[in-house]
């Protein structure tokens, strides 16, 4: 029985990857599922190149941080209770032992804009 299920998971994993990018299924609510079908698209056109599979290229090439021993993922999803998301993503999985900004990791939060700015040291305005 494990083996059929193993089997008919891998066969729609694979047909949902031969979806073009905007049809294939995002995480997220309505709003950010739509912005990330939309812009996708755009961005691969303009940019193209590493990644081929879109945002889950993306996503594969910068992980969300795992700690501890059970390896969570550093992130607090988005409930309406604190109205934020924030994740932790890894900018070089291959370097452990960062000397450098950018072999380092990226904080990621966005939500309502008077719970992100609360939790702002500082503010970049016109670039």
């Amino acid at each position: 029985m494990q083996k059929e299920f193993d089997e008919i998971k891998e066969k729609l994993i694979n047909e949902e990857e031969r979806l073009p990018l905007f049809k294939r299924k995002t995480e997220g609510d309505a709003s950010e599922t739509g912005l990330i079908k939309f812009i996708q698209p755009l961005l691969m056109a303009e940019y193209g190149g590493d990644y081929d599979e879109g945002l889950n290229g993306i996503r594969k090439e910068y992980p969300i941080l795992k700690y501890g021993k059970d390896e969570k993922l550093a992130q607090i999803p988005f409930s309406s209770d604190i109205k934020f998301n924030c994740l932790i993503r890894d900018a070089n999985p291959s370097e452990k032992n960062p000397k450098h900004a950018e072999d380092n990791i990226t904080v990621y939060l966005k939500g309502a804009p008077d719970r992100v700015i609360d939790r702002c040291s500082t503010i970049l305005v016109r670039g």
